[in-house]
């Protein structure tokens, strides 16, 4: 019974992830990353690779903004526990526009994560995707955005 709550308490947490990736909510991801936490990303137009919460708030503060922003959904995961350490594989489904280069980017990959318990809660210790698909077309001409996710960011 206790690996199906931790399994339950995982999904929460990745949630909180992306939610808090999509609303650039700093707060939120400190609470969710590990201090120590370890982020690559891999995809065929950039690499990322990111060390420690400092770090990893730095790259999210400037990686999502009110002129770069998006929306990441993770489905089906497959989530295994074992004592405080845990291991999840998420499949993603993504956009991401960017008014600076009038493009949006559409995509999928395999998120891969490690997680650990820290005084009782679970913390994403490493993270990181590697793109499955990627299009990244421009923004059409009649393309009327009426609401940015982090517009309240500077």
């Amino acid at each position: 019974m206790q690996t199906l709550f931790d399994i339950e308490e995982i999904k929460q947490l990745k949630a909180r992830y992306f939610r808090g990736i999509d609303t650039c909510n700093l707060e939120l991801l400190q609470t969710v990353l590990s201090n120590d936490v370890h982020i690559r990303f891999d995809s065929p137009t950039y690499q990322y690779e990111i060390n420690g919460i400092n770090a990893a708030m730095d790259f999210y503060r400037n990686a999502f903004t009110h002129r770069r922003f998006g929306m990441h959904n993770g489905h089906t995961p497959e989530i295994k526990v074992e004592g405080d350490s845990a291991t999840g594989i998420w499949y993603l489904n993504d956009l991401f526009i960017n008014l600076d280069e009038q493009t949006i980017l559409t995509g999928s990959a395999l998120y891969e994560d490690c997680y650990v318990k820290v005084s009782g809660q679970w913390r994403i210790q490493r993270t990181g995707y590697k793109r499955l698909l990627e299009m990244i077309e421009p923004l059409s001409s009649g393309c009327r955005i009426t609401s940015q996710p982090v517009a309240n960011i500077s």
